[in-house]
């Protein structure tokens, strides 16, 4: 039985290793195909390579990831070269022509800012970026930005600002900017302000009294917030000194000067020449200066309820500066009456209305002549009014109490809150109900 059992078996294992060789020989050349395509799929094609360094930036050359990212804040997107805070012999030999011409002051409009943001980011254009400030102190600065396609512009703006510290790129707040550009397709010399984010906008010439001129309209709050006043007209060290722009003959400073409790200084470096170019005036005074004897304030009052010249007490200066004298734009009418008051402990505050003479000529000239005079009480509110030649212009009773009740409405608005501001002001009855 054992016998037949192997027997068995034997014959079974033999035709199982028969069938098996069989299935091994019909399937052999499929076995074959598949180790051949193993074989070919293991192979490696080499391609040519290119190699990209990265990143690839090279400022030196115009390209900064941080300078482009920058220029993006400030609403133009850099498509070539851009270089920031070029030395001024760089500027110079990078040359260029400069239009000084009087530009025209355009309304803002969102299609021309468009435009002009597109052009300045063009490839085709290279930008020059300087970051420059309002205010020799650092304690009493603006930081403002300009930039602009032109190395001519970029020149003559930093000789007329201040100087100031170097940043790194990214710490630049997005604060107060001038943009301009050469030339923009049909459009002449041209200025405008976008009132949301007080950006400048030159187009064709840069003309520095135009420039400054519009400065005063849209830093006065940036100033202000930082406790710093801004008086935007000539004057001199230790003498009087215009909040607004005056023809003032033998003034040092011309365009203006800052004064906080940290010190007193000028705005800017240079001064705008009457051709609408920039005078260098970086070494003429030092950057802090002794703190004016007097600040005159200017009021366009023309129903002439303000006298034509009055002296002020700090807190009537805060009030007036908020109901009559105070820059277009303005709004940071808080903090200007508390630099006021604070101005007011080293210096005497006059107030010359234009709308009471009889030309604005006459109004500079007894602007010119109100510092230490005192005055007398008078009037329909009660300031303390001073005698000058053709300050004639009196209002009649109807028109000054209107005029009284209009100034302390808008102060009590401007001003909430601060009781001796408001108590500087006139007495006015209350309505009866």
């Amino acid at each position: 039985a054992a016998m037949i059992r192997r027997a068995v078996l034997g014959g079974a294992a033999s035709r199982v290793a028969g069938s098996l060789a069989g299935i091994r020989a019909a399937a052999a050349p499929q076995f074959a195909a598949v180790a051949a395509t193993r074989r070919f799929a293991s192979v490696v094609v080499q391609k040519d390579v290119i190699e990209y360094e990265f990143p690839r930036e090279n400022p030196a050359d115009g390209l900064s990831y941080e300078l482009n990212w920058s220029l993006c804040r400030f609403g133009v997107v850099p498509q070539g070269k851009s270089f920031r805070n070029l030395k001024a012999a760089e500027l110079s030999k990078a040359g260029g022509s400069l239009k000084k011409d009087a530009p025209k002051s355009v309304a803002w409009s969102k299609e021309l800012e468009t435009e002009f943001k597109t052009a300045l980011g063009a490839e085709k254009a290279t930008r020059y970026v300087q970051d420059c400030a309002l205010g020799a102190l650092a304690a009493n600065e603006v930081p403002v930005r300009m930039i602009t396609d032109s190395p001519a512009a970029a020149l003559a703006f930093h000789t007329l600002c201040s100087r100031t510290k170097a940043l790194p790129t990214p710490e630049v707040e997005l604060g107060l900017s001038v943009l301009h550009i050469s030339s923009l397709g049909s459009h002449g010399s041209e200025i405008m302000v976008n009132p949301k984010t007080k950006q400048i906008f030159m187009i064709g010439s840069f003309n520095a009294g135009a420039l400054v001129e519009k400065l005063a309209e849209v830093s006065t709050d940036s100033f202000l917030e930082r406790g710093v006043l801004p008086l935007w007209g000539p004057g001199d060290a230790g003498g009087t000194v215009y909040a607004s722009a005056v023809a003032a003959a033998g003034a040092k400073v011309k365009h203006g000067c800052a004064i906080s409790p940290a010190g007193f200084c000028r705005l800017f470096m240079g001064s705008a020449k009457s051709d609408g170019g920039v005078q260098d005036e970086y070494k003429l005074l030092p950057n802090k200066l002794d703190a004016p004897k007097a600040i005159v304030m200017f009021a366009d009052d023309a129903s002439a309820t303000i006298p034509a010249a009055s002296k002020l007490t700090p807190a009537q200066a805060a009030f007036y500066f908020a109901a009559a004298c105070a820059p277009k734009g303005t709004t940071a009418f808080g903090p200007a009456a508390e630099a006021i008051l604070a101005a007011g402990k080293s210096s005497d505050f006059y107030m010359i209305n234009r709308g009471a003479f009889s030309s604005p000529a006459a109004a500079e000239a007894a602007a010119a002549k109100v510092a230490g005079k005192s005055g007398s009480a008078s009037g329909p509110l009660g300031l303390a009014a001073i005698k000058v030649e053709g300050g004639d212009k009196t209002a009649d009773a109807a028109a000054a109490a209107a005029a009284a009740k209009a100034f302390v409405a808008s102060v009590g608005g401007r001003c909430k809150g601060m009781d001796e501001v408001l108590a500087a002001g006139p007495k006015v009855e209350e309505e009866k109900k």
